[in-house]
């Protein structure tokens, strides 16, 4: 794991964890997934309680981690409470139509790629999400994600493709998951995630029944006619 990310586990500043309230044992606990992302510099997956202090006060606060690598090759920690929800009217030199804020306040996914001025002052193709846990906007450079030619054993239309590409949503049908049971779902890029998610699950017995329900409903119209 070490080889293939950007900080080693050695690197993780323990010391200031601890400080701030996250124990070593914690860190320890991430599964496999997350302490790659976290030693590649990533948000933490998970919400950690952590001590802050505004004014003279002190509280504890839940709140998301990271690792930021700093010129001098030592390791900080970053972290992320939880904030109010609010999407404001430029983002990274994007300027949010009405409908843009509503998509993402709402669905928290805007549902499509936009252009971005990167930290690096490059513009580039983004997609942007809201973090569930912590209401962040997060944006991913669309290059950073590969649509795969297929999903759950369901090879992909070019048309699905093209759509998930874009960011928007894709419903995908006969998905292969646990226990070899097919299901249904929305899938789309989720900046958040840095994935693709999958949203509105709906097994092949559920789709058959309602099926079979609508198919007597209209018999039963035809019936009184």
């Amino acid at each position: 794991m070490e080889q293939n990310t950007r900080m080693s586990m050695d690197q993780i500043p323990f010391d200031k964890l601890e400080k701030v309230g996250i124990s070593r044992g914690l860190i320890e606990k991430m599964e496999k997934r997350e302490m790659t992302d976290f030693l590649n510099g990533y948000r933490s997956d998970k919400l950690y309680t952590v001590n802050a202090k505004v004014g003279d006060q002190d509280y504890k606060i839940p709140a998301k981690v990271r690792l930021q690598s700093k010129e001098d090759g030592s390791v900080d920690i970053r972290l992320h409470p939880i904030q109010r929800l609010n999407v404001p009217d430029e983002y990274l030199g994007h300027k949010f139509t009405k409908e843009e804020k509503g998509a993402l306040l709402n669905d928290k996914n805007l549902s499509k790629t936009v252009e971005l001025t990167g930290r690096d002052g490059k513009k580039d193709n983004y997609y942007l999400s809201i973090d569930p846990k912590t209401n962040e906007m997060i944006p991913l450079r669309a290059r950073y994600i590969q649509i795969p030619d297929k999903i759950k054993g369901v090879t992909l239309t070019a048309e699905q493709k093209d759509k998930l590409a874009a960011g928007q949503k894709v419903t995908v049908d006969g998905m292969t998951g646990k226990n070899d049971k097919k299901f249904s779902a929305t899938l789309q890029v989720d900046a958040a995630g840095r994935n693709i998610s999958f949203k509105d699950f709906r097994s092949e017995k559920q789709e058959q029944s309602q099926e079979q329900k609508a198919d007597k409903s209209k018999g039963a119209k035809q019936k009184v006619s």
